[in-house]
């Protein structure tokens, strides 16, 4: 066994042992009792404290007599926000103009493969030996399985 695994192993049962005892401390406890580092807060309506009260308006809030405005800068006009003119044109139209802004930003590119087969064309070219009617021949290399 790698020492890795005999590391995690030892590990994760210590971590189980450890737990299951914390668990168990937990469970056993008196009702009274508080751990060494847990700290228990109750409310006690007879404190002699005032409540707080908080409410919201529409331009902030208030917490007691406290009065805090809340500010948000404008949101600046998104795509969908369209002109009156834009709402009008029909979706045809939308797509004729979108495309054509496309089409401006586009660089010319030459393409890769020209005459790309699909997987039938590649298919009865496996099966003919390279050979497809209309087409340029193949030179067909096939890999021997050993």
């Amino acid at each position: 066994m790698k020492s890795y695994w005999i590391f995690a192993t030892i590990l994760t049962v210590a971590y189980v042992i450890y737990y299951a005892v914390n668990i168990a401390k937990d469970l056993y406890r008196k009702k009274g009792q508080g751990g060494k580092d847990e700290e228990i807060f109750e409310l006690d309506p007879d404190d002699g404290q005032e409540s707080v009260d908080v409410t919201e308006s529409e331009t902030g809030f208030n917490v007691g007599t406290e009065r805090y405005e809340t500010g948000f800068a404008a949101a600046p006009a998104s795509a969908q926000d369209g002109t009156a003119e834009e709402e009008t044109e029909s979706s045809e139209e939308r797509f004729v103009r979108m495309k054509a802004k496309v089409e401006a930003e586009m660089e010319d590119s030459v393409p890769y493969l020209s005459d790309a087969f699909t997987a039938d064309d590649m298919y009865k070219a496996m099966v003919s030996g390279g050979r497809l009617e209309n087409r340029p021949e193949m030179a067909w290399k096939p890999v021997d399985k050993h």
